[in-house]
């Protein structure tokens, strides 16, 4: 096959800086990751000192094999297993610091990124050293005029949530602007926050990992922002719309209690209890019928010993008094009225 002339621009760059490391976890998604593949190479990709790197979990539709064929300058990590979403880019966040490089983003197969959306990422990062991560405006793929993800937001009642999914993207905001967290569907990292906060809690296996991680790195002195300049096509859906499965809705259940114990203050935890109990409750029992009651009360231990730690920390107020959004105890009739076809608890 034709050596293209980008990566040929990378093999003749001796001297290059390692700068940014994009990393597409990939599990059992070949047309997808090699969509995502195509619009980073029509964006320009791969520059000298970059590196794409697509993390295999496992997969057996031939992917890695796929890739390795149409997309030569892709490195290729190979889990071996299905590791899940923090596991899995895992791998690649540590292969990035293994190599020193400046920035490492996660990207999901399931994007497609237009020109010059990473390099107004990167150049926020550049302008802003504090800054330990950063997000694109995420744009539904199958419709453009609706956000996916303008950033994670943080309520009273723990738990998170994408910032103006599902909003036309009018509203959307026009200039840089710090938000809580950053969605890791397509986030951005610098290394070196990332050496002071640790990786994604692997514990998680999927879902709201990114919203640990995103307390990690504010707890490490970091701010975090949305860069809409930046714009990133997200086809949400493929893995994380729709009905909960029960085993999602059991991974759901227990990561929102595990994020409750390490960050949310207590008068939160009791002013929420019935709801927080109820979905607790259905999540223990379904770990004792699968077998797990064990790894749950141990992750439920290291919970709460995160929490005493994470108190001793002057940054989490900080991150309560401000990223916190009060409901107040008027979210239990707005709740009630949902369940009768009313509108939405949290809107």
């Amino acid at each position: 096959m034709m050596e293209t002339s980008a990566s040929a621009s990378i093999r003749n760059s001796q001297s290059a800086i390692r700068n940014l490391a994009i990393l597409i976890l990939n599990w059992n998604g070949l047309p997808d990751t090699l969509a995502c593949l195509w619009s980073l190479e029509e964006a320009g990709y791969p520059r000298a000192g970059d590196a794409v790197v697509v993390v295999d979990n496992g997969s057996t539709d031939g992917t890695l094999e796929e890739v390795a064929e149409r997309f030569p300058w892709v490195e290729r990590i190979q889990n071996g297993a299905n590791l899940g979403f923090a596991a899995g880019n895992n791998a690649g966040l540590q292969w990035a610091l293994d190599r020193k490089y400046r920035y490492a983003m996660l990207l999901n197969n399931d994007t497609e990124v237009p020109a010059g959306a990473l390099d107004a990422l990167v150049g926020h990062m550049e302008g802003h050293p504090g800054c330990g991560a950063v997000q694109p405006l995420l744009v539904l793929h199958g419709d453009r005029s609706c956000i996916d993800s303008s950033g994670v937001e943080l309520f009273s009642l723990p738990g998170a949530r994408d910032r103006q999914i599902g909003r036309p993207i009018k509203e959307a905001p026009k200039s840089a602007e710090p938000v809580f967290g950053a969605c890791a569907a397509a986030a951005l990292y610098r290394v070196e926050a990332l050496k002071k906060s640790g990786l994604l809690d692997e514990d998680f296996f999927i879902l709201l990992e990114d919203v640990d991680l995103s307390f990690k790195i504010r707890l490490a002195g970091y701010d975090i922002a949305l860069v809409p300049s930046a714009v990133v096509y997200h086809k949400r859906g493929i893995s994380s719309q729709g009905t909960l499965s029960g085993e999602k809705k059991y991974l759901l259940h227990r990561n929102i209690r595990v994020l409750a114990l390490r960050y949310w203050p207590r008068k939160y935890l009791l002013q929420y209890a019935p709801f927080l109990c109820k979905g607790w409750l259905w999540g223990y029992v379904y770990a004792q019928r699968t077998g797990r009651s064990e790894p749950w009360a141990k992750l439920m231990k290291r919970a709460r010993k995160e929490r005493r730690k994470n108190f001793r920390n002057r940054h989490l107020r900080e991150i309560q008094e401000e990223w916190m959004r009060p409901l107040g105890w008027a979210y239990y009739w707005r709740k009630l009225r949902e369940r009768f076809g009313g509108p939405p608890a949290i809107s």
